[in-house]
């Protein structure tokens, strides 16, 4: 008899973009491919988020999804630990990396890792993981016709999410030529490049600090997306200079900040925050993800103008 209330409980929270969701995870086990939203749970508003990441999730946190969760595999040890005054994690020494989002739409991120000094941008580290899911979960309505910037976008992830969720105009920037070059494959192999079409989303070479090419100055960017650029002090005025004059473009634009927290950067954010607002920004609801696993979390914040209510 105690199936009937297990039958009625289940109904009650399953919806049909659940069962939706389960079936298009379950088809794709077999190729190692990683979700992008790990269980998001929403207080009062979007801007307002709760989140905890786990290995997968659905559409909702309920109880038939935890059972699902226990079913699938993780592809690799995705925990970063420390090594040689830095972190890493299994994940990010993988040729490859696979994600899902929301919709069903697959990304294939190529790495390459080799431990190097500037070649950090190489793999995905678990605050880019973390900066998708938040982007998903803010859903295509939010990203729709949105003309977004990526600083340090490294393997490419962060624009092609933002691109993959209908942003009219993604630009992928980062210092480093050998990581933008790996972007820049990722994005061909995603098949983002349209035939003889003017591309939606490109990459440039960007340093950060000085003026900013004028092409990006006339610019008027909705939104700048970033993560894990902060563990070097000695670059937060540049990035910050940089963060000020994309946001004095349109008195609209934001940047959406993440970077996962670790004991040997302890200061991280409190340091970067006291330069940005040094620079007349504003650092407003910051939110803590919680990272499977381990005692490691991530922050994500958006950051406004100071004079933007």
């Amino acid at each position: 008899m105690l199936i009937l209330p297990f039958l009625f409980f289940m109904a009650l929270y399953i919806t049909p973009r659940d069962i939706r969701t389960a079936g298009r995870w379950l088809s794709h086990r077999h190729r190692g491919e990683i979700p992008v939203s790990w269980g998001v749970q929403k207080k009062r508003s979007r801007r307002d988020y709760n989140i905890h990441i786990a290995r997968v999730s659905l559409s909702r946190l309920n109880f038939a999804r935890g059972m699902l969760a226990i079913s699938l595999e993780a592809t690799c040890i995705d925990v970063e630990l420390p090594t040689n005054g830095g972190y890493v994690s299994e994940c990010m020494k993988n040729s490859t990396q696979k994600f899902m989002l929301n919709g069903g739409k697959t990304l294939t991120l190529k790495q390459g890792w080799d431990g190097r000094p500037g070649h950090t941008g190489s793999s995905v580290w678990q605050s880019g993981k973390a900066l998708a899911a938040y982007m998903d979960d803010l859903g295509p309505e939010f990203w729709s016709d949105k003309k977004v910037i990526e600083l340090g976008c490294g393997t490419g992830f962060g624009s092609l999410v933002a691109h993959s969720l209908g942003a009219a105009e993604v630009l992928a920037t980062d210092g480093n030529a050998d990581v933008l070059n790996l972007a820049e494959e990722n994005i061909k192999s995603n098949r983002c490049h349209d035939g003889n079409k003017p591309a939606a989303i490109r990459t440039m070479n960007l340093k950060w600090g000085g003026s900013l090419p004028l092409e990006l100055l006339q610019k008027e960017w909705d939104i700048v997306i970033g993560s894990d650029l902060t563990y070097n002090g000695q670059i937060w005025i540049q990035l910050a200079e940089t963060v000020a004059q994309l946001l004095d473009s349109n008195p609209r634009c934001k940047f959406l900040y993440c970077s996962a927290k670790h004991a040997q950067f302890s200061a991280e954010l409190s340091g970067f925050q006291t330069v940005i607002e040094s620079k007349g920004l504003r650092w407003t609801n910051e939110t803590t993800l919680v990272l499977p696993g381990s005692k490691q979390s991530a922050s994500i914040a958006w950051i406004v103008r100071a004079d933007v209510i």
